[in-house]
């Protein structure tokens, strides 16, 4: 399935470079040029925002046009992310969580 943006008031939706192959709430895969990217299932970590540090929560829902990311999951603090798909891809493209628990600790070092 093609993914598009999402349509704002002055510009309408477009295709992006991503496909995805979706099973309801079990599995998501980012697909580009019929080559998979990146596979991703319920409990599994994801980014879901990003300024100085890139957070990232567990994969509580898929559905065919968003997906849900719970942050602090247990915690006080828990918050449900709706990513649509879009978002969900361009963020996950290359999701590593080694290289994102590095960069978030050094970035940690200077704030």
């Amino acid at each position: 399935m093609k993914v598009f943006t999402k349509a704002r008031k002055w510009s309408p939706s477009v295709e992006t470079k991503y496909s995805v192959e979706i099973v309801h709430n079990k599995s998501i895969d980012i697909v580009i040029d019929d080559n998979v990217i990146n596979s991703f299932k319920i409990g599994d970590s994801a980014e879901y925002d990003s300024y100085n540090l890139i957070y990232t929560g567990a994969i509580t829902k898929i559905t065919n046009k968003m997906v849900q990311v719970t942050a602090y999951i247990g915690s006080r603090n828990e918050r449900k992310h709706n990513l649509d798909l879009s978002t969900f891809c361009w963020r996950n493209e290359k999701f590593d969580a080694v290289k994102i628990s590095k960069h978030n600790f050094e970035e940690m070092q200077y704030i």
